[in-house]
């Protein structure tokens, strides 16, 4: 079956969702995963370099805050995913957004910035721009 895919010109996917809420990862990863597109997901940041540092993924969707009051830690992962793979996507998500979260996100190179709640038709819409789904 992956030779036919493959020959085809038919390319899997990969996609990181991170998050420290499990019931976002669990919604997010089974509404996102589908044929020809895997998911893995983290919910803290050494979970997610981690993961980062073995695997390779077409896109990242990485909340902000991952832990305590004043994170940032999806800011640090957008940073190290362009550092180490700038063609890799990303797509940050929050709850506690501003414009200067939102500013310094698209300065790291955030493909798109979603404040929570965000709809599952936009994150799709999103994700078919950028050309994952």
């Amino acid at each position: 079956m992956a030779w036919l895919l493959l020959s085809k010109g038919v390319m899997n996917k990969s996609v990181l969702i991170v998050d420290d809420e499990v019931a976002i990862l669990q919604a997010f990863k089974k509404l996102i995963q589908r044929p020809g597109v895997t998911v893995d997901t983290a919910e803290s940041i050494e979970e997610t370099m981690s993961l980062l540092d073995r695997n390779d993924y077409n896109l990242v969707i990485a909340d902000i805050r991952l832990s305590g009051v004043q994170a940032e830690e999806g800011l640090e992962i957008l940073d190290h995913v362009k550092t180490r793979s700038p063609d890799t996507m990303v797509i940050i998500v929050t709850a506690h957004g501003s414009p200067d979260i939102m500013k310094r996100a698209y300065f790291l190179g955030a493909d798109f910035y979603f404040e929570k709640p965000v709809s599952f038709k936009i994150l799709n819409d999103a994700m078919k721009n950028l050309g994952i789904v």
